[in-house]
Order: C-alpha cells, then sequence, then structure tokens
C-alpha cells in the first residue's frame, strides 16, 4: 500500500489519483484479531498542499465478526473514510507555530513514498462498530441453558427474579401462603367463607 509522490512533492496544488487491492487475511486489533473475507478496495487522491500532502479516499472490504449476543459469526460490510497528512520529515515544523504543530496530526513523509497501511488499517478499526451484533434485533442466548435464542425458544423457566429482591419474593411468598419454592401450602391455604 505505497504511493510514489516524488514527482507531486515538486509541484504544489497538484493532486495524483490512486486505486488499488491488497489481501490481507486479518485486522489486527488490540483485543482480537478479526478475519478480513474480501480483499481490501482503496481508492482516492493524494493533494499537494505546500508543506502538506493531503491523502482523501475510501476504504471498503467485509469482515468476519462475532456477535456479542448470541456469539454467531456473520459478514460485516465495511465502507470507512480515509484522510490523512503526510508531512515530510525534513520540512516538518519549517513555517509553522509550535502549537499548530502540535495540534495537527500528521504522519511522516519518508523518502518519497506514501505507505498507507497504517492509516488503512486506522481506518477499518475506527468504523468497526462500538457492540457487534448479527442483526439489530438479535435475542442473544439464554442465561441458563445456553440456547442460541435466534434459532429457537428453549424450554427454561422465563421467569426471573432482580437476585437484590429474592429475599423479599420468599417473605412474601411465606406471607401469602407459599413455600419457599413459590408453591401453595395447603395447611396454610384458606377458603374463603360464604
Amino acid at each position: 500500500m505505497k504511493i510514489g509522490v516524488g514527482d507531486l512533492k515538486t509541484r504544489p496544488g497538484d493532486e495524483l489519483e490512486f486505486s488499488f487491492k491488497a489481501s490481507w487475511s486479518h485486522l489486527a486489533t488490540a483485543t482480537a484479531r478479526i478475519p478480513i473475507l474480501a480483499p481490501i478496495l482503496v481508492r482516492g487522491k493524494v493533494t499537494n498542499t505546500g508543506p502538506v500532502l493531503v491523502v482523501q479516499g475510501q476504504v471498503a472490504t467485509t469482515l468476519e465478526l462475532t456477535c456479542d449476543r448470541c456469539l454467531a459469526r456473520f459478514s460485516y460490510p465495511v465502507i470507512a473514510p480515509l484522510e490523512e497528512e503526510y508531512v515530510s520529515t525534513a520540512n516538518r515544523g519549517l513555517g509553522e507555530d509550535e502549537k499548530e504543530e502540535k495540534d495537527r496530526e500528521t504522519r511522516p513523509l519518508e523518502d518519497d513514498v506514501l505507505d498507507l497501511q497504517l492509516a488503512v488499517t486506522e481506518a477499518l478499526i475506527l468504523a468497526l462498530p462500538m457492540k457487534w451484533l448479527c442483526q439489530e434485533n438479535c435475542r442473544g442466548l439464554c442465561p441458563q441453558c445456553g440456547q442460541n435464542l435466534n434459532e429457537g425458544q428453549c424450554r427454561c423457566q422465563t421467569e426471573t427474579v432482580d437476585p437484590r429482591l429474592a429475599t423479599l419474593k420468599q417473605l412474601l411468598g411465606r406471607l401469602e401462603g407459599e413455600d419457599t419454592l413459590g408453591r401453595t401450602q395447603k395447611k396454610n391455604f384458606k377458603i374463603p367463607e360464604e
């Protein structure tokens, strides 16, 4: 993912369009290695603005993610913007205020080659959703038996009690004539008088 910009550096105001395809097996993040299912398509343009080379474009591919609710694997198409600024290491800091230089996020341009691999990786990672869901209304897994609820309902008891209120439920059950399992006790059961 390298672009030669030797000629472009000498012509301020000019642009250079690029388009290429790369095959990666996975995308490495801080917490996971995400399989990539399709080639990565990158296209855009490099503009010489004088001291800075500005890259603007788009990255597209398909990733294989694991659903955070049901743990099923699914395909996730990604189209991400690619916007980066490169400054020649020789020109870095010339003609700019120090504070402005610190505020601007630029990448170093070494020799006459732009290496977009790190920029493409970051663009894909930033395009990932916060929560990976196979579908928006994913029902997840049953917390008792582990059944994928998207594939069908399980036979587990669905009544759940907040554990913080379980003691209160038992106390109310005893007052109403139920044992600790929620069954009505016959000795406490009173037939209403007519």
